[in-house]
């Protein structure tokens, strides 16, 4: 069975300070001093695939829409064995950050024009446009079926199919389900954490290529219209309430903290 990982690499936001939040004329934050990572959803995601590869056999592939700065973390997963990393590179002026329906059309346009899968899996949502989006898209290009919020994949006695478990607001549903189909990744308690690769692993990827593709490449000559535009960008100050206790010395300080603010609850 063929099945597709695709991921979002993205930079790290939490490491920009308020300084940093300078937008250029196109709107876009300067990011490259910052570390780039992915999703909670997305390691989930690669993990409860290394599982299911563990369970059945499977031609594993990994494939994000990104500049050069996504392929450490498409080394580390070929590190875990992914047979194939593809990294689509789209042209400067193409801006994904909260445009979906650019990335569903260029995985889908991969997979009809160049490696055909069974599966493709991807994460709920991403670090950048957080939208939930993408896979319901890809999905609708295709024509297959998605299944949301599953948080654990297993191989299922019928041949070919999958045991697919997602979580509802009312628990559990277990599917036995035959490709094609999109599964989306949740909160998964079975894979939370993406397992770390041997350092012998490493190095044998780092000779290992990464296939670089252009949307030229894919029968795109140009960016699908989308329904969301960009205006602006704000900076949203994350800080905790407090009161700053004044006083002349320690003593003071812990007079009045005790008196002011502690003598309510000792009472």
């Amino acid at each position: 069975m063929n099945l597709l990982l695709a991921i979002k690499v993205a930079p790290d936001l939490g490491m920009l300070a308020q300084s940093d939040w300078q937008p250029d004329e196109g709107l876009q934050i300067d990011t490259r001093f910052a570390r780039c990572l992915l999703s909670g959803y997305d390691e989930s995601a690669a993990e409860m695939v290394l599982m299911l590869r563990d369970e059945m056999d499977l031609n594993l592939s990994v494939l994000t829409v990104a500049d050069a700065m996504a392929e450490p973390a498409l080394k580390q997963l070929m590190a875990l064995e992914y047979q194939l990393a593809v990294r689509i590179e789209p042209p400067a002026d193409w801006d994904l950050r909260f445009n979906p329906a650019t990335v569903a059309a260029l995985v889908a346009a991969y997979q009809q024009q160049i490696a055909p899968q069974q599966v493709i899996v991807m994460g709920a949502q991403s670090l950048e446009g957080q939208n939930s989006q993408t896979p319901l898209m890809l999905a609708e290009r295709l024509g297959w079926p998605c299944i949301t919020g599953v948080c654990q994949l297993a191989a299922a006695e019928q041949v070919g199919a999958l045991r697919v478990t997602r979580q509802t607001a009312y628990g559990q549903e277990v599917l036995t389900v035959m490709p094609p189909l999109v599964v989306v990744v949740g909160n998964s308690p079975q894979a939370s954490a993406l397992r770390v690769p041997t350092l012998r692993q490493k190095l044998a990827a780092g000779k290992r290529q990464i296939q670089r593709l252009s949307p030229t490449d894919l029968a795109m000559t140009e960016q699908p219209a989308g329904d969301v535009h960009l205006r602006g960008l704000t900076y949203v100050e994350h800080r905790r309430t407090g009161v700053v206790i004044e006083g002349d010395s320690v003593e003071q300080k812990v007079q009045q903290l005790c008196q002011a603010y502690l003598g309510e609850r000792w009472s």
